[in-house]
């Protein structure tokens, strides 16, 4: 007859228990030391993650618009109904510059045009005083010519070596005259210089919507700061409004730049060009 076996014993148990985990769990314990060493070198993190990165980089290149397309017109339409007035405010100023500068273009092309056709015609029927009565220009020419006027605000007489002011003009006050004849003295040289173009002088400079007509003598030049559009014939009236001026106001010599001769050479440009208008 056989003899029963003894139960083991808790602590026997125990032991056996821990045997078992051991042999179970060797395994996964090897596998989460090996990835514990990964997460904790840089080197080996990246050599793991950076393939799958870069395919999932170029899944996005390939797929954006089917993956995210909606999305981010979602966002984008939403974003610029809630920034309307900004958008606008930021526009605004650029666009109003760029139809000022078109208008402008084409008042003068338009002005330009009148003026070439009217003097073809005085040319066609000289003398010019039968001209004048019996083929003057037509009352819609002459409203043309008179939209976009070109208006004088301000006025410099500049020696033209130094760039010293000799006199100057403004309707509205300038904040340094001083500074603008030297500025305008740096432009012209500078372009003059730098189209190498001998004895011709620089007529015009044109910022924005402002026109600086230039008219040059021997020892110092004009530069005569105007809005609007300014066609040939009234180019050369106020070309011959200046050389006038020249000859009534500015001394001969003008070599002595002092207090007294820019007062004095002001004042008569005030006096002449206050209520002055360009006429066509």
């Amino acid at each position: 007859m056989n003899r029963p076996s003894s139960s083991p014993t808790p602590e026997e148990e125990a032991q056996l228990l821990q045997q078992l985990r051991q042999v179970l769990l060797s395994e996964d314990r090897e596998a989460l030391a090996a990835l514990r060493e990964i997460l904790e070198d840089e080197a080996q993190l990246s050599e793991k993650i950076s393939p799958i990165i870069r395919q999932h980089l170029a899944f996005l290149k390939e797929n954006f618009q089917d993956e995210y397309g909606v999305i981010v017109e979602e966002i984008v339409t939403k974003k610029l109904s809630e920034s309307q007035d900004e958008i606008v405010n930021m526009i605004f100023p650029k666009l109003n510059t760029i139809i000022k500068k078109f208008i402008t273009a084409q008042f003068q092309m338009l002005k330009e045009g009148i003026d070439t056709q009217i003097k073809t015609v005085q040319n066609r029927f000289s003398p010019k005083n039968i001209f004048s009565r019996f083929f003057g220009p037509s009352d819609s020419d002459i409203v043309l010519s008179q939209l976009d006027s070109p208006e004088v605000h301000e006025i410099y007489l500049v020696q033209r070596e130094s760039g010293l002011l000799l006199g100057s003009y403004a309707r509205e006050k300038n904040t340094d005259q001083d500074v603008i004849a030297g500025m305008l003295t740096a432009i012209k040289s500078f372009a003059e210089d730098a189209f190498n173009r001998g004895k011709e002088d620089l007529e015009m400079i044109q910022y924005e919507n402002y026109k600086i007509f230039l008219q040059n003598l021997p020892s110092y030049y004009f530069a005569v700061a105007m809005t609007g559009s300014i066609s040939a014939s009234e180019k050369e009236s106020l070309s011959n409004k200046l050389i006038t001026f020249a000859q009534d106001n500015v001394p001969f010599d003008t070599t002595v730049v002092n207090s007294t001769l820019t007062d004095q050479v002001s004042n008569a440009l005030r006096e002449d060009f206050d209520q002055f208008s360009i006429q066509h």
